[in-house]
């Protein structure tokens, strides 16, 4: 089978991160995959370091307007024919409603998968329009229970959608082969984590509100790996509190899977999360997380088993649940443990792609 996948971003996050380990997967079981974007610089260098076939997609002006998306879509449709692809995977809302038209006229099989609610939840109208691409035969799955349930309520009049979740693998992850993490010295110190783009939907400015006495009054380090817009109002914040020696902005990096490995608890302080990719591998990692009950990551994370939720914006509960692991490391191994064995028998690669190619076989 050969399949095409197509992401319609400029920045790198759970889905492109997705898109590649499902591409790599798909190809280890068999099947042709060539990748379609618009310049992506992440999916580029991932594609390029794998020998993924990328094809950059010519018709980016079409696709900015409301007006002129639907010429896109055919043109999109007609390039699809040329390589002569089997079946369209689209990743987020913006490829899924780009693309169903002209799979529709050209009879390609099509299906997308929505990855989070704020991209749809940032304009009236937008249920309206995958209920249109549900008309057109696009089959639409979700990440978690917990979204598939948001949607089915969001699209008027919706078809069923189904929920495969993501899998993460750390024999065929993009950052497995990394060298050891070495840029800051751990000596003796509780190390916590926090990945993603430094956005005020991920909330990492109330991560170091929240765990600032802690950090000012016990051997912990607290590591933020990702970039974005909040990243001066976090770094003048490390700086107003006097925490330049226990507070470490990354930046957007290639080797998270070492810096996870240096790290005792990951934490994820998210507004909404589909089902996060980035509490994935830090599950496969085998660390314990601590993370907001939104979302999917209740379908993640088991209170008292492989870390806690705790309710968005409850800051005294978090705080406390930091301070009972850092305290207890003992436990913290032990939920780690835990993590890792539920990534590997419910969140792997292997499984997600089985269920993607069996979705793929009946459309």
């Amino acid at each position: 089978m050969k399949i095409a996948q197509f992401i319609d971003s400029d920045d790198i996050g759970g889905a492109e991160s997705m898109l590649i380990s499902l591409s790599r997967e798909l190809i280890v079981q068999g099947h042709k995959v060539v990748i379609f974007h618009f310049g992506n610089q992440y999916v580029d260098n991932a594609c390029q370091k794998y020998g993924l076939t990328q094809v950059s997609i010519p018709y980016k002006k079409l696709y900015s307007s409301i007006i002129t998306i639907f010429f896109f879509s055919i043109l999109f449709s007609r390039l699809l024919r040329r390589y002569r692809i089997d079946v369209l995977h689209s990743h987020l809302y913006g490829s899924i409603t780009g693309a169903f038209l002209g799979t529709y006229l050209y009879r390609i099989p099509h299906i997308g998968t929505l990855h989070d609610l704020y991209m749809v939840q940032e304009r009236t109208g937008r249920g309206a329009m995958l209920r249109m691409a549900q008309f057109a035969n696009t089959r639409l799955i979700s990440v978690s229970n917990d979204m598939q349930t948001f949607y089915k309520k969001y699209i008027p009049f919706a078809k069923e959608l189904h929920t495969i979740y993501n899998g993460f693998d750390l024999e065929n992850s993009t950052t497995a082969q990394d060298k050891p993490f070495t840029d800051i010295d751990k000596a003796s110190a509780v190390r916590i984590v926090t990945v993603g783009r430094l956005i005020e939907l991920k909330q990492q400015y109330q991560q170091l509100c929240a765990l600032s006495e802690i950090l000012k009054t016990n051997d912990v380090q607290l590591l933020f790996v990702g970039d974005g817009p909040e990243f001066k109002t976090i770094q003048d914040k490390i700086y107003l509190e006097g925490l330049e020696d226990k507070v470490f902005l990354l930046g957007e990096r290639n080797d998270v899977y070492a810096i996870l490995k240096t790290a005792d608890i990951f934490i994820l302080a998210s507004q909404s999360e589909g089902l996060s990719c980035s509490i994935i591998e830090a599950m496969a990692t085998g660390l314990p997380a601590i993370v907001t009950d939104v979302g999917g990551n209740r379908e993640l994370i088991i209170n008292d088993v492989n870390g806690y939720t705790f309710p968005l914006n409850d800051t005294d509960k978090f705080r406390s649940q930091v301070e009972e692991l850092i305290n207890n490391l003992g436990k913290c191994k032990k939920m780690g443990s835990e993590s890792n064995k539920l990534a590997q028998t419910t969140f792997s690669t292997a499984t997600m792609a089985q269920k993607y190619i069996n979705t793929y076989k009946q459309i």
